[in-house]
Parts: structure tokens; C-alpha cells; sequence
């Protein structure tokens, strides 16, 4: 059964450029970005072209936010970019605000040029020198309500999220961190 997902995943994926990567079968978060990139692009057919046009995508299956007064979140996933994963990213962020709950949810971050690719791969996305990125947001998302997407465009960059589960009230200031680390083979 596993086999046939990862068959269909692919030959699903093979026609987009960011997607046209073939996941390894033994590496369950490399499985898991197939499947999210899969999703995605059934469920909100407007993306194709930041799928197109993207020098590269870092796709995260699930990240998990949980908070009451103070929050934290945190999720991995794997950058891809000339058809390959060239390595894992992974975020963690910490909030301050008016929130209860939880949620998961999963993120896709497009890169229109390879330069924006670089300052994230080096840690740095533009707004805040270093590898921190601070923000604000407010949300109140429900798993029921089907799809809960928000999208954030800075520069050559667009950050689009869609709930998988939970239920969070969250207006909070935020900062969030990317941590990059090169697959073995693009190093």
C-alpha cells in the first residue's frame, strides 16, 4: 500500500517544476512533502503559479502550534530547488499574546528568485538580520471549517499555511526561526 501512495504521489508531482522531484521512499518526511505538495495543489489549483515560477519551495507537512497566553510552534520540512531536496529546514517560533489552544497546520514557502533562496538558506529572510523573524498574526481556525489558508508575501518571497487540525484563538506578536542544514549530497 505505501509503494502505490508513493507511486501516485509521484507521477502526480512529475509535471510541476518544484514538484517534479522524487521523494526517497525511505525518508518519511521527504514521503510526507510529497504528499502535502499533492494536497495542495488539489485543493487551491491558484497555486500552479508559484509552483512554476518558484526558484524553490520549503514545504512543511505539519507544523504543531500550541498556546495559552504564551505560544510555541515548531515543524520540519525540506527545501526544494533544481528538482531536488537540497536540504531540511526547520521552524520553531515562540508568541506572546491573546491565544488558547492548539492547532497543526502545514506551510508552504515559495522563493521567486534564487538570491531570496540564499538569504533564507543563510538565515536571513529580509526583515530582521539574523535568523529570527518576527511578525504579527491573528487567526481563529477550526478544523471544520475546511480550509483556513493565509498567505504573507515580502519581497520575493510568499508564505501560504492551510490548518490540518486543532483549535486555536490566537492575536499574538511573534518571531519565528529557520534553521537550514544541507542535505549530504548538496554540500
Amino acid at each position: 500500500m505505501k509503494s502505490w501512495l508513493v507511486a501516485a504521489l509521484l507521477i502526480a508531482q512529475a509535471s510541476v517544476s518544484q514538484a517534479a522531484w522524487a521523494p526517497d521512499p525511505g525518508n518519511r518526511l521527504e514521503v510526507a512533502a510529497a504528499r502535502t505538495v499533492a494536497e495542495w495543489r488539489a485543493a487551491d489549483p491558484s497555486l500552479e503559479p508559484f509552483f512554476t515560477d518558484a526558484c524553490a519551495v520549503a514545504v512543511f507537512p505539519r507544523i504543531v502550534r500550541v498556546g495559552l497566553g504564551a505560544g510555541y510552534a515548531r515543524g520540519r520540512g525540506v527545501l526544494i530547488a533544481a528538482d531536488r531536496v537540497t536540504g531540511e529546514v526547520v521552524q520553531s517560533a515562540l508568541s506572546l499574546g491573546l491565544q488558547a489552544g492548539g492547532e497543526a497546520h502545514s506551510q508552504l514557502i515559495f522563493f521567486r528568485t534564487c538570491e531570496a533562496v540564499e538569504l533564507f538558506k543563510a538565515g536571513n529572510l529580509g526583515w530582521v538580520s539574523g535568523r529570527m523573524e518576527f511578525g504579527g498574526r491573528a487567526s481563529a481556525a477550526a478544523p471544520w471549517t475546511g480550509v483556513a489558508a493565509e498567505a504573507a508575501f515580502s519581497s520575493d518571497v510568499a508564505i501560504f499555511s492551510r490548518v490540518r487540525g486543532g483549535l486555536m484563538l490566537q492575536l499574538a506578536a511573534s518571531g519565528v526561526r529557520y534553521r537550514f542544514t544541507a542535505a549530504p549530497d548538496a554540500r
